[in-house]
């Protein structure tokens, strides 16, 4: 009897051995998931007396999503075609080109990629609602002309995306995702970086924070610029020289296709004919003007407000329409000279040399 009782006891023991080596193994061999990437949080610099930017809690800004969106934005891999958002965005004309010329044969000007960041409205006339959706209307056979299939592939060959997209949004396989996740990634990465391009180092900046001063022509073209003489403030007030505000600024009578503007995402007969009011900020760098490029320099435009605004356009704002400016603003030559002078000051050429924001290739 107490021969069988150790017998059982030592079989009882060697079982439990084996059961513990065999959990042992299982536990070696199953493999421990990898714990998701914690992208860094990223604050944007707010220059003196700017309010504080909205930035959407479903593409809150990364210091990853900034490096895969400036990536992004000056390689040619999204496209079919060689094209970047480069392509259409130079550097050197803060970050705007001087024409697009669409499927149809219009002429649009490409806006500055400049402090969007501060924003409520993007595209001529306000055709897209969320900034971070903006790049998303590149992906069309008239821009990227995309493959989605190839631009996978790309991506999974290549020696950094599949990482920087791990990171930046803990998308472990581009592969494992739907074509629209992808561009709609992409797009968020994009506009992470774009919210980055901040001017505030113009000389305009520096004489508001008195680190110098206007010259008398400037400081006359300011006068003209702030008062009823030029009455350019209403729809470039300061800090960011544009009010967000869809206008007639009294270009047309006649109105078509693009040229409809704003009514063409509203359906509205009270739209017709309005833009957006663009940026006045390095206006000096992203000729040509108006939103479809019809003034080559800024003599045109000063003597378009001076002498030709159409104040029988449909829809014109009141503001082109103010009691004795029935026969234009009657600006002298050099009262013309000085204002562009002052215009000027809104150059800042940092923005074009800034090392964070050129080409990492």
């Amino acid at each position: 009897m107490k021969k069988t009782l150790y017998l059982s006891f030592a079989l009882m023991l060697l079982i439990t051995g084996i059961s513990s080596v065999s959990c042992k193994k299982d536990a070696e061999e199953t493999p421990t998931p990898e714990a998701p990437y914690t992208p860094t949080p990223y604050t944007l610099r707010v220059p003196t007396g700017w309010s504080t930017p909205v930035i959407p809690d479903f593409n809150p800004t990364t210091v990853e999503g900034i490096r895969l969106g400036r990536m992004l934005f000056y390689d040619d891999i999204l496209s079919m075609n060689g094209r970047s958002c480069s392509s259409c965005h130079h550097p050197d004309k803060s970050y705007s080109t001087p024409l697009f010329i669409t499927s149809g044969g219009e002429s649009i000007s490409v806006p500055p990629l400049i402090n969007l960041a501060w924003n409520t409205d993007f595209e001529w006339y306000g055709q897209v609602a969320h900034m971070d959706h903006v790049p998303l209307g590149d992906f069309t056979p008239e821009f990227f002309d995309p493959n989605m299939d190839t631009i996978v592939a790309r991506m999974k060959a290549h020696s950094l995306y599949p990482r920087y997209f791990n990171e930046a949004f803990n998308i472990k396989d581009v592969a494992a995702i739907s074509s629209d996740e992808l561009k709609l990634k992409a797009s968020y990465a994009i506009i992470q970086f774009v919210r980055t391009l901040i001017t505030d180092s113009s000389k305009y900046d520096r004489v508001m924070r008195h680190e110098t001063a206007f010259t008398a022509e400037e400081m006359h073209g300011s006068a003209i610029y702030y008062t009823e003489a030029g009455d350019c403030f209403h729809c470039h007030g300061t800090p960011l020289l544009t009010n967000n505000v869809m206008t007639n600024n009294g270009l047309d009578t006649v109105f078509t296709g693009e040229n409809r503007g704003y009514i063409n995402v509203t359906g509205r007969l009270t739209d017709l004919g309005k833009f957006s009011a663009p940026t006045l900020r390095n206006i000096e760098l992203t000729a040509p003007y108006m939103h479809d490029g019809r003034f080559q320099t800024l003599e045109e435009v000063i003597e378009f407000y001076n002498s030709g605004v159409h104040w029988n356009s449909p829809n014109i704002d009141p503001i082109m329409t103010k009691p004795f400016k029935e026969y234009g603003l009657m600006l002298s030559a050099q009262d013309k000279a000085d204002l562009i002078a002052f215009l000027k000051t809104f150059t800042d050429t940092s923005i074009i040399h800034n090392p964070e924001y050129i080409s990492p290739f």
